[in-house]
């Protein structure tokens, strides 16, 4: 169902949005292995500085149609005056 209604609508009329985010914590892992019957240890810092989110939207026949970074985390008035503002 989903292929027959995007299908009727020209490639380049679609664009596509993608968010990501970095903080100095995005090195640690997150599981580990052990032997069985034993812990995993795990010794990380505790990292309180920025973060920066970046949000972008890509165009088939454009690229990168429009692109923000922001100090934080976007929320929803950030998200919704960049796509208002920077997308349409």
């Amino acid at each position: 169902d989903y292929i027959r209604r995007i299908s009727q609508y020209p490639a380049n009329y679609l664009v596509f949005l993608d968010e990501v985010s970095k903080d100095d914590r995005m090195y640690a892992r997150l599981w580990g292995r052990s032997r069985v019957g034993t812990h995993v240890e795990h010794h990380a810092p505790f990292v309180r500085k920025r973060r920066f989110s970046m949000v972008a939207v890509l165009g088939l026949d454009e690229g990168i149609v429009a692109a923000k970074v922001v100090e934080g985390s976007f929320v929803r008035e950030s998200f919704m005056n960049y796509l208002r503002d920077d997308v349409v």
